[in-house]
């Protein structure tokens, strides 16, 4: 299955107006999406969107926050919660007033990964509809890490509660990782009779080490935000009730460094990486979906929906 590439070209952004997102007509298995609601207006030198959408974003002072605000799901991520990140993030990416982006989210749950909707959908397909609802959801998931990596400022994620599955993925692709005291890395998709998608296979093993990583995934295993601040998942926890403020503190000593020079380090740090995870998210996709064709996915998929343990092997 060949990866889906996006045109970067068909992607427009227009003040006052519906953000469109058009894919590239002639990849037969994606579909045009749009990015609704999702309206912005500029305002002097900040963006700010009307408070319609699941993903919040403001920009005031340099400092650029994009909000999961879909609590009452846990934050888990819509399909259209995807565009709309793939919108602001495209945005950002070129906004040179841009010193400092944080990912944070509303509720006592940072995100539990995939939208529940989506995988119930997934049992009441064909094999073959289910591929091509995976290729799609999952590549634009994948679309919104590499929109992550390309931002070229320091990107600090706020993490409080659980962060699982793509939660996790999303997590770990920040520059800054901070916690509060009792969050937990929950990886997930073993639990799903999967394979990980977001970048997580190549994010995961750099921060804490092959085989650390290979038992964590594996086995499912929830890191304590104490513990993956031992192994170099995180940089910080920060005391219950105090996320916020450590945030600000990080954020206004980058705010008072050397931009210019910011910039120039992670670009020499990250750069050369940016490539190796394109081809990872690739390899990600390409394993998923051929999980997904077994009993054991469905199994793990109707055990998740059901909130009970999965009982693989059995189909």
């Amino acid at each position: 299955m060949e990866h889906q590439r996006l045109d970067r070209r068909r992607l427009q952004v227009r003040p006052n107006a519906v953000c469109t997102l058009t894919l590239d007509r002639r990849l037969p298995e994606w579909r045009p999406l749009l990015c609704n609601p999702c309206h912005y207006r500029i305002g002097g030198n900040a963006l700010r969107p009307y408070l319609a959408s699941p993903i919040g974003f403001k920009l005031e002072n340099g400092v650029g926050t994009i909000t999961l605000n879909r609590p009452e799901a846990r934050n888990s991520i819509s399909e259209g919660m995807f565009a709309s990140l793939l919108v602001i993030l495209t945005e950002c990416r070129g906004n040179k007033s841009l010193q400092v982006l944080v990912i944070e989210a509303e509720g006592p749950v940072f995100c539990a990964g995939g939208d529940v909707q989506f995988f119930q959908q997934l049992l009441a397909v064909s094999p073959r509809e289910r591929k091509q609802m995976l290729t799609r959801y999952i590549g634009l998931a994948h679309h919104v890490i590499l929109a992550l990596a390309e931002i070229p400022c320091l990107v600090i994620a706020a993490v409080r509660g659980a962060a699982a599955g793509y939660g996790m993925s999303l997590a770990c692709a920040a520059d800054i990782l901070l916690a509060e005291q009792g969050s937990r890395f929950v990886p997930a998709y073993a639990a799903l009779g999967t394979t990980p998608d977001g970048g997580l296979t190549y994010r995961l093993p750099t921060l804490i080490g092959e085989k650390r990583a290979l038992e964590v995934l594996s086995t499912n295993r929830p890191l304590r935000a104490e513990e993956a601040l031992a192994w170099g998942l995180v940089n910080r926890v920060a005391d219950v009730g105090n996320l916020d403020q450590t945030v600000a503190d990080v954020v206004e000593k980058l705010s008072a460094g050397s931009l210019s020079a910011q910039l120039r380090m992670k670009a020499l740090l990250a750069q050369r990486r940016l490539a190796e995870l394109a081809t990872q998210l690739d390899e990600e996709l390409q394993s998923f979906i051929l999980c997904s064709d077994s009993s054991d996915f469905i199994e793990g998929v109707q055990a998740f929906l059901e909130k009970r343990e999965p009982r693989f092997g059995q189909g």
